[in-house]
């Protein structure tokens, strides 16, 4: 906007601004209980040595870790429509207390090819014998679930890509110490299928705010030498705003587990949604499989939460002017929908001078994040060089 002495703009630019509803395309992406023993399902067995197959992510299909045997997909073709949206305000009012805890009990579980008995936490559904090495899998009904992942993303990252991954990711780090990089430092990989949830929800959105235009005046002054300058100040002309944004949220993801980093999680994300297949046990055999912490209520608070973030977001792109203050919006929701899921990640643990790291690998797509340790010296001469270039524009600026 081009300056102008007139401190005042027209009348009609004073008037309250009233925008038609708009259309907008979905944005891009602890009571404690008590359980019974159970035995692991008897799933998947090897047809040549009788050890339980595997999931193999590079190959998509069976493995058995004993004699390496390859054996076919086992479990029904999935059925048309198998991936349902469940209705999220029906499926509260009808858990009750079930959607706002968690069993947090210990169970004990007798595993079906030993027949020795674990304890294992309540966050666990699947995990390996710690007697025989067999993977153990729970049957969800036997645990009493009260709701059931009923379709998972299958791991398509080998446990070498993504190895090869979380190096890369350590490699582009440019304050993370040389010798990290070049070491072979990553020591223990796990393979761990985590518990989500996706919400789905139509929005219609009005909001209000003060738009502001930006306008100037001559405004004059005196210098150190006591002589008039003039410059041309800018100011804001406010005046009231309102409009509607209407859009539709699909499949906003929050985490169902407490166990990790949320931070970690998120550097992951997004997971493709849109290749959910339904739920069969030979796609989790041989994984860890968690069970969902965070219950339906507290993750829909954080799926909505979410979605009242970006439609904030969206509103404050469509006040009119060059700025605006006070935004308000007045989210109303319908036709609420939730699907519990699971999707896989390799967790990666490295040891660098005595200090154990976190990273991760989501294992559908191949992205890697880790904590790192920083270089000290490389800070050092980041911020020598700060104060260098501060030095330099201070004394350049005190010479002329």
């Amino acid at each position: 906007m081009e300056p102008t002495d007139s401190p005042e703009l027209p009348e009609e630019d004073s008037l309250p601004i009233e925008l038609p509803k708009k259309r907008m395309p979905p944005p891009l992406p602890d009571r404690r209980g008590v359980a019974a023993e159970v035995r692991s399902l008897e799933r998947h067995v090897c047809p040549e040595c009788g050890g339980k197959g595997e999931w193999d992510p590079g190959k998509k299909e069976l493995v058995c870790p004993y004699c390496g045997t390859h054996f076919p997909n086992i479990g029904p073709p999935p059925m048309a429509g198998a991936i349902v949206e469940h209705d999220l305000d029906e499926a509260i009012a009808r858990l009750g207390d079930k959607a706002i805890n968690v069993d947090t009990a210990t169970r004990r579980v007798q595993c079906n090819n030993c027949h020795a008995v674990l304890v294992r936490s309540a966050e666990t559904v699947a995990q390996h014998c710690d007697f025989c090495g067999s993977p153990e899998l729970l049957d969800y009904k036997d645990i009493h679930s009260p709701i059931l992942p009923e379709s998972l993303l299958p791991a398509a990252i080998s446990k070498e890509k993504a190895y090869h991954a979380l190096k890369a990711f350590l490699a582009a780090r440019w304050f993370a110490p040389n010798d990290l990089k070049r070491r072979n430092l990553i020591d223990r990989i796990n393979r761990v299928y985590l518990p989500y949830w996706t919400f789905d929800s139509n929005a219609e959105c009005p909001w209000t705010a003060e738009s502001g235009t930006y306008y100037y005046v001559t405004v004059q002054s005196r210098d150190s030498e006591g002589r008039t300058v003039t410059r041309q100040e800018r100011r804001t002309k406010w005046r009231p705003a309102s409009g509607h944004v209407s859009t539709w949220f699909d499949d906003i993801v929050i985490s169902g587990s407490r166990g990790l980093d949320t931070e970690l999680l998120q550097k992951l994300e997004p997971f493709p949604t849109k290749d959910l297949v339904p739920y069969e046990t030979r796609y989790v055999s041989g994984w860890q499989v968690e069970h969902y912490q965070v219950p339906l209520l507290d993750g829909a608070r954080l799926g909505f939460g979410t979605m009242e973030g970006i439609l904030r977001e969206m509103c404050g792109r469509e006040v009119p002017g060059d700025t605006y203050r006070n935004l308000q919006i007045y989210p109303e929701f319908s036709d609420k929908t939730f699907k519990h899921i699971l999707v896989p990640i390799w967790l990666l643990a490295y040891q660098y001078r005595g200090k154990t790291w976190q990273g991760a690998v989501n294992a559908v797509t191949g992205t890697a994040h880790a904590r790192f340790p920083l270089s000290a010296w490389k800070i050092a001469f980041v911020t020598l060089l700060a104060i260098a270039v501060i030095a330099l524009i201070a004394f350049l600026a005190n010479s002329r």
